[in-house]
This record gives C-alpha cells, structure tokens and sequence, in this order.
C-alpha cells in the first residue's frame, strides 16, 4: 500500500508547503481592503504576482511590485499644502520615500511614535533595495511583500485617526 500512496501523499504535501510559503501578510484590521481602490488594486497584483513567482527575475518583479504600492500610497496620503514645508516645491511621486517621510512625520510627531516612524522608513527603504539586487530571493521578495503590505495597512490607520 505504501508503494501506492507515498508518493501521492509527498507530492501533497509539497503543494501545500508551497501554498503556506505563497501567502502574505494579513492585516488585523476586519476589512479585507483598505478602501484605497489604487492601493487595493495594486496589492492585489502584488499578492497575485508573488504567488506565481518563481525566478530572481520574477521576485524581483515583486519588488517593482511594491514600489508601485508604496508609489500609490504617496499619491494618496501626501497633501503638498500640509507636508511640504514653505518655500519647496512638492516633490515628485517617485520621490516615494521623502513624501512618507514627511507624511509619517505630520502624523507621528510624538517621540513615543519614533518606533512606528523608523518601521515606515525602513520598508519604504526595503522596497528600493528588493528592486534593485541582482537575484533577490523568494524569502527577500516575501518579507519585502509583507513589510509594504503592512506599511499599506499602517498609513491607513493613520489616516483614520
């Protein structure tokens, strides 16, 4: 009987490994969307786009993936007239990480909000790194995928409070 079912059954469990490792971050919040329809499409191609990744060049592909996320939530959260100090122009959308920057900074102002401040940064930071390495890997791509997604959920919540 073994003969018959080992394999079948270790195939099946291959599938279902590759099935926990094509999952990404899940918000806590109970809403499934953030209600950013950009932003919601966007994730949703990124989430698509790491499930079928299997290559360097499709990883990093995903990392393009979360730029563009972090590109849309720029133009959503970023008011040039509350975020842009006297004087300067707006910066530019691919500017990405300046314009979250002064965005998390407006809403953060706390020194108790350093923490959330420096996780902001550095996820903005990963999705320009990811983007930009030679073969990143499908654990790189993931927690690249996740740290946005999270990102995507935390300006949100910002932008309700």
């Amino acid at each position: 009987m073994s003969d018959l079912f080992d394999e079948p059954y270790a195939q099946l469990m291959a599938a279902q490994n590759q099935t926990l490792d094509s999952t990404l971050a899940e918000a806590v919040s109970p809403h499934r969307i953030l209600g950013w329809a950009e932003i919601d499409t966007e994730i949703g191609e990124l989430r698509r786009h790491f499930r079928t990744a299997r290559t360097p060049q499709d990883y990093r592909a995903v990392g393009n993936d979360c730029v563009h996320v972090t590109e849309a939530l720029s133009r959503k959260v970023y008011d040039h007239p509350k975020h842009t100090p006297p004087g300067e122009d707006e910066p530019k959308v691919a500017n990405t990480k300046l314009r979250l920057e002064r965005y998390i900074e407006a809403r953060l102002p706390e020194s108790s909000d350093k923490e959330m401040r420096k996780f902001a940064r550095a996820a903005i930071e990963l999705a320009q790194a990811v983007k930009h390495r030679g073969a990143p890997t499908r654990t790189e791509a993931g927690v690249l995928a996740d740290a946005v997604i999270m990102l995507a959920n935390m300006l949100r919540r910002l932008d309700e409070a």
